[in-house]
């Protein structure tokens, strides 16, 4: 296992991408070519430092919020996200939705027992503080077909609670270092701030652990090789998340008021207004960033 830890994503990841161009290994594959590290590990001491600043490209903070949205809304609709990034739509399934909807994954869908994934996680938790099974689960077997234009890329996550600190891992088959990993972090290590909220209704003084970014394959395609030399010769400012003062959702995995609220807002461009209190507030935030009313 190759390990890049930092303070914040903004520190591991320069380190990891300069690594990744100097000693990556040219790889082919499905008619790609790129330069690959296998079994690689961004380790974030500071979850909320998710997001970074850098002259050649930043965190792509408007999307990021536009995948909040969508991912804490449970949907696996494409012409709501592709409004965002069209990509989505080159690799959508014939009824419009995509397989990578994180969200839809875990706290849309339920098992036989009437459970999400999140409620399984946030229960498995708060029951045993010490438990090794709060896992959630991303590719499925129901992905695997030959046709499959988005095979997840993430496997699973795993919680746990070690020394009043709660702690997340999450493991991907692969991962783009240009384009996946930045916005696959900031997902994550919110859904992890957004636990932690959670867990605090059982273990009040529980505070937040260490990110953990596990890629099995981490790559660089040579049409980012350029953009990636670029990129470690400038500075990366690390970049704070708002805390969630409103949680997005609650313990089931459905939608909070206040969410609904923001969605229903962004969705239908009119408008209104939302009053927010005073204060960082990362519902306010993915509102700043995906709010256009009406002209």
């Amino acid at each position: 296992m190759i390990v890049f830890k930092g303070l914040t994503f903004a520190d591991a990841y320069k380190d990891s991408i300069k690594f990744l161009l100097t000693d990556g290994i040219i790889n082919n594959a499905r008619g790609t070519t790129s330069k690959e590290l296998l079994d690689v590990a961004l380790v974030i001491e500071d979850p909320t430092q998710c997001l970074y600043e850098n002259p050649v490209r930043s965190s792509q903070q408007k999307y990021i919020a536009a995948e909040f949205l969508w991912y804490y809304a449970g949907r696996n609709d494409v012409a709501f996200i592709s409004k965002w990034a069209k990509f989505w739509e080159e690799i959508q399934n014939i009824d419009g939705t995509a397989n990578s909807a994180y969200g839809n994954l875990i706290f849309t869908e339920k098992n036989e027992h009437a459970i999400s994934q999140y409620q399984w996680a946030i229960q498995s938790l708060a029951t045993d503080q010490n438990t090794r099974q709060a896992v959630l689960h991303f590719n499925k077997p129901k992905h695997q077909y030959s046709s499959n234009k988005d095979f997840v890329c993430t496997m699973y996550a795993n919680l746990h609670i070690r020394q009043n600190k709660l702690y997340m891992s999450v493991f991907m088959r692969s991962n783009d270092a240009i384009w996946g990993t930045s916005t696959d972090v900031a997902f994550f290590c919110s859904l992890q701030m957004q636990i932690l909220s959670h867990l605090k209704h059982f273990y009040p003084d529980l505070e937040l652990g260490t990110y953990t970014h596990v890629a099995n394959s981490y790559h660089v395609y040579d049409r980012h090789y350029d953009i990636a030399t670029r990129l470690i010769a400038e500075e990366f400012k690390p970049v704070t998340l708002p805390p969630i003062v409103s949680d997005l959702i609650e313990i089931d995995g459905s939608q909070t008021d206040d969410f609904k609220t923001l969605f229903n807002l962004v969705t239908s461009a009119s408008n209104d207004i939302i009053l927010f209190q005073d204060g960082e507030d990362l519902i306010k935030w993915i509102y700043d960033k995906t709010y256009q009313p009406k002209l």
